[in-house]
């Protein structure tokens, strides 16, 4: 498949089939991730898969009690005549099914200060080698994509993040960046919904 046509054609995929994915494809898609660009070619990332049904389901009950208490009335409502009702909807089911999915890969980066920032001037537990953890998110998404799997981000584990480490023996020396569910998509990929380019873009001035 073309990278544009890959790239065109992906979209978030809440949805997912419960039927393993091959641990070759996995690997795959891993592969393709580790090969993103990071500053200073420090490849902070680090990876865990959870596949085993036990491991799923602590995940799962937190990241759907996380999700309720978060947003609230807003996942009661039943809006699908607009693409963000369709988005609510569609992120309530994967709160609901999120144990189900074949593959719940959370993405690690290294939580170190490559720019040698004095550690009294460190603020928050994101330095900036977190930066360097999209590319490599992104090539996963497109990767799956490409072998015709659905994911999507997400983010409510920071909700949960201590208990995560607790759990799976984490080291603190790692901070989860983002969280992707993986496996064979009950819909259909594309086309996309965006915005003209001609409305986000700004040449020279912001006009």
């Amino acid at each position: 498949m073309d990278v544009f046509d890959t790239i065109y054609s992906m979209r978030a995929m809440r949805r997912l089939k419960p039927d393993p994915v091959p641990k070759d494809l996995l690997e795959k898609i891993l592969s393709a991730g580790i090969q993103a660009p990071s500053g200073q070619n420090t490849q902070p990332w680090a990876f865990l898969v959870l596949t085993e049904t036990a491991n799923k389901k602590f995940f799962g009950d937190r990241y759907n009690y996380w999700l309720k208490e978060r947003f609230g009335d807003l996942l009661l409502k039943n809006d699908t005549s607009s693409p963000y009702g369709r988005t609510i909807k569609a992120a309530r089911h994967l709160g609901d099914h999120m144990h189900e999915a074949p593959v719940i890969l959370m993405v690690f980066g290294k939580r170190d200060w490559p720019f040698n920032v004095k550690e009294g001037d460190r603020k928050g537990n994101a330095p900036p080698s977190y930066g360097s953890i999209y590319p490599c998110v992104q090539n996963i998404l497109i990767a799956a994509r490409a072998l015709g799997l659905g994911a999507s981000l997400t983010t409510m584990h920071q909700m949960f993040e201590d208990e995560i480490h607790d759990e799976f023996n984490v080291p603190r020396t790692h901070g989860i960046v983002a969280t992707i569910p993986i496996g064979y998509p009950e819909g259909n990929f594309g086309p996309l919904t965006r915005e003209p380019l001609n409305k986000k873009v700004h040449y020279e001035r912001w006009t």
